[in-house]
């Protein structure tokens, strides 16, 4: 009788690749302890730079959107999107939540911003009328609510020294707004003759009713009351996305690659340009600014963190980097060393030290790649690439050894015959091609018994047999090197490699009721420890027994990325699995906890940011509304649905 219930042993978040910057602006803090806040895929992410260790808030259950930090510097704000999105307010020492606010927006929380004082925050909604809200955070009451504007708002600001003003700005427009018991009353920014009417993306309040802010064209607007009375010409030389005031005075950061520090008066002080940094790059964006005393913090569009010091404002660091653009699926680990390697749709592969928590290399290649393998001594990796070539690399210098194109389709998945000598390749033409290492890869054999694209594929122990599985829900076997299709009777008794097939009496009990073929996009076998680990289109991380037989079996599961989680991998040790999220493009390590460990490291699990779950259906309600890009003038609606993955 297959066991039924969940395994016995546990994954706990250790580390995160990645930082929001897409979409996202002013999500970038110091706390009152030093660390840093921000946020990535569904988690509040804290950063002790000094220990270089990692805590993680996550009590939401879709993609963070928003942050606004309390003036106490230990209270966080986060909202999200989704169908009921809500806000959390929580401690970021004891990551634990303090009040939950919900019942008020739809789609998501745009913008958050708390008052001077702290007692009260507003937010804003991505709903048609971009709903502006204040609420009495702490006993989950709303104060206020009324209609936003017709279009997109980017910032909201409190008056530091008139409890009853806000500010809010956004595409072509800035409102000035008063609180008079329930009511928030707007009244509309006057651009006269002194600046175009223009996009402004961000806002910082001072004294006397004056407000600063930063344009889509890359000047900062500045107005007295209701109205602009002067602007500051080309001060970035693109949309600034980012304003920060401190009692310095104030950062900008922008679209330029620039930061710029401003004295109280916003007279300049001095510009500190990340294009032109050691780890800058053309192209480079500022989606975040933030300035404390001697550090500042910059995040980008493209996944990054950098601490500049202003004595050594030469020398910004890189702190944080993930991948960027597009979508990340490809994920393995090193067959003998704490290593791990992805490739995204942002053309680079990363390859990142599991015990360090850093990324050693990176190397950026002409497509984007959607998979790839260490051969089984990790000195050769492949990469399946979106355009239906494969490249294999050597790992010591990432020097190209081959490329090869003979597929049209994405190739989705590839790996290495267990003996060295033989690399699989499956690709959305419905083909396995298999090509021989010592040959210069010269194609030896052809799977051709699939009608749909390849997902997964798994070598035989000796290297003799291959499994596959495809979009259509089928599993084939092939005597390898030839690719001769193997009836499933004379598969009884093969021992599998590795096993990372979705499909098989082995993993039946993976999928829920009512799932689609393509809801598990990944899974990944511990042998040893019976446990199989898998990743789906609902943002769960799983921790089954294995093999799994039984339908419906009990898991753990585990929350933190929001959308598609496509891949998990194992460490050759077996001491972590990596999950990579697909439209966060993040790489989550977790540390793998087996049973009888638990004694030394009950303390981190009982917290509820644990929780573990046991129960068999999933309550993951997944928001059927795409996220709003909220970059400038598009305001195009991204879908991150897959197009039946060959995208």
């Amino acid at each position: 009788m297959a066991d039924k219930t969940a395994p016995r042993c546990q994954l706990r978040l250790e580390w995160i690749h990645g930082y929001r910057g897409h979409q996202c602006r002013n999500n970038l803090y110091y706390t009152a302890g030093k660390e840093i806040v921000y946020f990535v895929a569904g988690v509040g992410v804290v950063y002790n730079t000094r220990e270089h260790t990692q805590k993680f808030y996550l009590g939401h259950n879709d993609d963070i959107i928003s942050l606004a930090l309390h003036p106490d510097k230990i209270q966080v704000a986060t909202g999200q999107v989704g169908k009921d999105p809500y806000i959390c307010v929580w401690d970021s020492y004891a990551l634990t939540t303090v009040s939950i606010l919900r019942d008020v927006h739809t789609h998501g929380v745009a913008c958050l911003a708390f008052d001077a004082d702290g007692q009260r925050l507003a937010s804003v909604g991505l709903d048609a009328k971009n709903t502006v809200c204040v609420w009495d955070w702490k006993k989950g009451r709303v104060l206020a609510t009324a209609t936003g504007h017709s279009d997109r708002i980017f910032d909201i600001s409190w008056d530091p020294f008139l409890p009853h003003r806000l500010v809010s700005c956004g595409v072509k427009h800035i409102k000035f707004w008063t609180l008079c018991g329930n009511a928030l009353t707007p009244k509309r920014g006057i651009f006269g003759k002194t600046g175009d009417l223009q996009t402004i993306l961000c806002l910082a309040t001072a004294k006397d009713e004056v407000t600063y802010s930063g344009a889509l064209n890359g000047d900062i607007y500045v107005w007295k009351g209701l109205n602009l009375t002067r602007t500051i010409q080309a001060a970035h030389g693109a949309g600034i996305f980012s304003m920060h005031s401190c009692e310095e005075g104030f950062a900008t950061g922008g679209r330029d690659g620039c930061v710029r520090l401003w004295d109280v008066d916003f007279k300049p002080i001095t510009k500190i340009d990340l294009r032109e940094a050691e780890q800058g790059y053309k192209g480079l964006s500022i989606r975040s600014v933030c300035w404390r005393a001697d550090r500042i913090l910059a995040g980008t569009q493209d996944s990054e963190i950098f601490e500049v010091m202003v004595r050594d404002r030469d020398k910004p660091l890189l702190i944080m980097q993930g991948h960027s653009e597009g979508e990340l699926w490809a994920l393995d680990l090193h067959p003998k060393q704490p290593l791990a390697v992805t490739g995204s749709d942002d053309r680079s592969v990363r390859l990142w030290s599991l015990s360090e928590h850093t990324l050693i290399a990176r190397c950026n290649m002409e497509e984007a790649v959607r998979s790839v393998s260490f051969n089984n001594d990790g000195s050769q990796l492949a990469l399946g690439m979106k355009d239906g070539s494969f490249t294999v690399l050597r790992v010591r210098d990432m020097t190209e050894v081959v490329h090869i194109k003979d597929r049209k389709e994405v190739i989705h998945e590839l790996k290495f015959s267990p003996d060295g000598s033989y690399l699989a390749v499956g690709s959305n033409d419905g083909f396995v091609d298999i090509y021989a290492v010592a040959q210069r890869y010269k194609k030896v054999g052809e799977c051709s018994k699939s009608t749909c694209f390849i997902t997964h594929l798994d070598w035989s122990v000796d290297s003799r047999f291959l499994q596959t599985n495809d979009g259509a829900g089928e599993r084939f076997f092939y005597r390898m090197p030839t690719g001769k299709f193997l009836p499933k009777e004379e598969a009884k008794g093969i021992h599998w490699m590795t096993w990372t097939c979705v499909l098989g009496p082995e993993v039946n009990g993976i999928w829920p009721k009512y799932s689609n073929v393509n809801d598990i996009n990944s899974v990944d076998a511990n042998y040893s420890s019976a446990a199989l680990v898998t990743g789906d289109d609902f943002g769960l991380v799983k921790l089954f027994r294995f093999p799994c037989l039984k339908k419906a079996a009990k898991f753990k599961k585990y929350i933190g990325h929001s959308a598609h989680v496509t891949n998990v991998r194992w460490s050759h040790d077996l001491q972590w699995v990596l999950s990579t999220g697909g439209a966060d493009h993040s790489v989550f390590q977790w540390r793998f906890l087996p049973e009888g460990v638990m004694n030394g490291v009950l303390e981190p699990l009982l917290q509820e940011s644990y929780a573990d779950s046991n129960s068999g259906e999933s309550d993951s309600d997944l928001s059927d509304v795409p996220e709003l890009d909220s970059d400038i003038e598009q305001e195009a609606q991204m879908n991150y649905e897959r197009q039946a993955r060959n995208s």
